[in-house]
């Protein structure tokens, strides 16, 4: 994607996302939370041109899908990064700048309560809930500064 779409994204999903309750929705709630904090990172990354900005989609990193010759049709790609599904893994983490470490740590904190929340044991608070906006908050508010920073338009 290029920078505007994962802005126009988050914009969208951030509409939907504020109609639910964090712990009554909180698979729903908590999923957009994780979209979004992904979105606002891949057009951190790409503003700074640390990824590629492109009609690519990320599949199983670096496997990219894009449109195909024919309408309708889809090609699976090898391409250098482009947009990330995740912030973890030395490749990964190489190409992150220290201008988004506050972003990449706050994923991570939602990254880490993933599978507890959504298929274990872990009890869905308002503590928890709590936690999880306020780690959304950090990446989205440093993506739009690095954002505004490396090209002037304004972030998510």
């Amino acid at each position: 994607m290029f920078v505007d779409g994962h802005l126009q994204k988050i914009e969208r999903i951030e509409r939907q996302r504020a109609k639910l309750d964090p712990v009554a929705d909180y698979e729903l709630w908590y999923f957009a939370s994780l979209m979004n904090g992904m979105h606002a990172i891949n057009a951190a990354l790409h503003a700074l041109g640390a990824t590629v900005a492109e009609d690519c989609f990320a599949h199983n990193v670096p496997v990219y899908v894009r449109a195909g010759a024919e309408r309708g049709t889809w090609e699976a790609v090898i391409r250098p990064f482009g947009d990330l599904e995740h912030v973890e893994g030395a490749d990964i983490i190489a190409i992150i700048p220290d201008a988004l470490a506050p972003a990449r740590a706050a994923l991570l904190e939602l990254e880490d309560v993933r599978d507890a929340g959504l298929r274990g044991d872990l009890e869905i608070t308002a503590e928890l809930a709590s936690k999880i906006e306020a780690a959304y908050g950090v990446c989205l508010t440093n993506a739009r500064d690095v954002i505004a920073k490396a090209s002037g338009v304004a972030g998510p």
